[in-house]
């Protein structure tokens, strides 16, 4: 049976202006102009930000020199800015990674390791002198330590809101949104890593971002990221499914989260998000199926 809807005092992501985040609330404002080229004569900031940037051993500088001098920035330029840090961090991401997945610096690590540790932390228990080197490095192109399957590099996003004063507003909503992610990542190792209110209010914060921003530099990532927060609100993951593997029924906390969900959110609230109707079909499908994962149901899964 259906679940009945109750009411629960959610995150006012269900709302349509509106973003809680894990720091306070970010009211979305108007579309953000395109990022245009840095003037042609940058600021003397900009420019040795810019320079820094360009090794992956000065990432750390190029950052700490953003923190101090993004105030002598242009708005645009601080724009620019954030993205080329984000970009250069992603650009070495895969070779950090690597770095760190090698045997022995896993091994060390693991030997060590205690949940949220620092990567500076970690760098001064380990006791092979190439593994605090490899952590070193890390630590000072500014990663910190995060554990998936393994132990991996990550990108600190809560580091950036130093930055939100001097940005355009989609790219303050979008650091927001990406820290949350960071601190707390919704999946690590195939399951679930927060519950399922929290699973569905942060693909509907990801849709607001993308219909709010539409001429963000960071929409088409945004875009992606909504396609996956929507694979899991609707599938769940590998090691946390949303229908139970044996008995094809559909998960009973996910269904009250979700019910409770949409009766938080409202009739109009529903109609103004393409994820929050599809949820509604979906909820009311499944009920029909005798809350089981029937072929109807994965027909209209395979449909979205």
């Amino acid at each position: 049976m259906r679940p009945k809807r109750l009411t629960k005092n959610l995150a006012a992501a269900l709302a349509s202006a509106v973003l809680f985040t894990g720091t306070g609330i970010t009211v979305l404002g108007a579309f953000p102009q395109k990022i245009e080229a840095a003037a042609a004569k940058p600021t003397p900031a900009f420019s040795l930000f810019e320079q820094r940037l360009q090794k992956p051993s000065s990432l750390g500088l190029a950052q700490a020199t953003l923190v101090n001098r993004i105030s002598q920035m242009t708005q645009t330029e601080a724009n620019l800015a954030v993205l080329h840090l984000e970009n250069a961090l992603k650009a070495y991401l895969p070779t950090a990674t690597k770095r760190l997945s090698a045997p022995v610096v896993q091994l060390n690590i693991k030997n060590i390791y205690t949940p949220g540790m620092p990567m500076a932390l970690a760098r001064s228990k380990v006791r092979q002198a190439e593994v605090r080197i490899v952590l070193q490095d890390l630590e000072g192109m500014g990663y910190k330590l995060a554990l998936d399957d393994e132990f991996v590099p990550a990108i600190p996003y809560k580091s950036f809101k130093v930055f939100k004063p001097y940005v355009s507003k989609d790219l303050q909503v979008y650091i927001d949104l990406m820290a949350v992610e960071s601190e707390q990542p919704t999946v690590a190792g195939g399951r679930l890593q927060v519950d399922w209110y929290q699973v569905l209010e942060r693909a509907v914060q990801v849709e607001s971002f993308v219909q709010t921003y539409k001429t963000s530099n960071r929409a088409a990532a945004m875009t992606e990221a909504l396609e996956r927060a929507k694979r899991i609100v609707f599938n769940g993951t590998p090691k946390t499914p949303l229908f139970d593997k044996k008995t094809q029924i559909m998960l009973e906390k996910a269904a009250i989260a979700y019910e409770n969900s949409l009766s938080e959110a409202g009739p109009e609230q529903i109609e103004g998000s393409r994820l929050l109707t599809q949820l509604d079909d979906f909820l009311l499908l499944v009920e029909q199926n005798g809350d089981k994962r029937t072929q109807a149901v994965t027909d209209y899964l395979e449909a979205l």
